[in-house]
């Protein structure tokens, strides 16, 4: 699976992702629930650099 050092220019996108339901006071765990995911998953991209499908990648940026 790739990493966040893989694609230069994603570094952030965990980071954006958690602080943008973070800011819509919805919780790992809801966004997880909407998007189809499981928050582990949610959580590992948040935290860890773990690039989403592309399906998902796209789920989480129609979110917001």
């Amino acid at each position: 699976m790739p990493n966040v050092k893989d694609c230069p220019g994603f570094e952030t996108f965990g980071a954006d992702v958690q602080q943008a339901h973070e800011a819509v006071k919805m919780s790992r765990r809801e966004l997880a629930e909407n998007v189809g995911i499981d928050p582990r998953y949610l959580a590992n991209i948040e935290n860890k650099g773990q690039h989403p499908s592309v399906q998902i990648f796209l789920e989480l940026m129609s979110r917001y």
